[in-house]
């Protein structure tokens, strides 16, 4: 599963122009999801405990919560 949203950098860190049902939509299935944005590229967004989102395009960041589009097996970090 693909999904993209697109994004603005703001003086606060970056506001979500579109995409947010989706993104949403995902974070209700995991804590952390690996998306697409024009511009910025792979990201990683993920739901904080007190329910704020972070993101990170680090791509080290991105590698470890990419999901497979085909699950064979699933890995859980502890």
């Amino acid at each position: 599963m693909s999904v993209e949203i697109i994004v603005r950098e703001t003086g606060t860190g970056l506001e979500i122009v579109s995409g947010r049902r989706r993104l949403e939509a995902l974070l209700a299935l995991r804590d952390e999801v690996v998306v697409m944005s024009p511009g910025i590229g792979e990201m990683v967004i993920a739901r904080l405990p007190d329910g704020r989102l972070q993101a990170s395009a680090n791509p080290e960041h991105v590698a470890v919560f990419r999901q497979p589009e085909i699950s064979g097996s699933s890995k859980t970090l502890a």
